[in-house]
């Protein structure tokens, strides 16, 4: 699959008063609101098993200043590290 047609989802600190954070597509303003951090990452994680091999390439979770916590890599990662 080339790079370009991977697609990336989101964790991140949701702009709404009621819920507190988010899981969306790359790009995408929808998706999907949660009250705790631990239960968007579930969400996210089920969502990308859900899906076939290759569709998802990452599942990136985002701190309140936009900043990266952590990240998962799915299927074959265009850029591994060495070593």
């Amino acid at each position: 699959m080339a790079l370009q047609n991977r697609k990336v989802l989101y964790v991140s600190p949701a702009k709404i008063n009621m819920w507190r954070w988010k899981v969306h597509w790359e790009k995408e303003q929808s998706g999907s609101f949660f009250s705790t951090k631990e239960e968007a990452i579930r969400s996210a994680r089920q969502l990308v098993r859900s899906y076939p091999e290759g569709y998802c390439s990452q599942i990136k979770v985002q701190r309140a200043d936009g900043t990266f916590e952590i990240e998962w890599t799915y299927g074959k990662d265009p850029f591994p590290p060495r070593g």
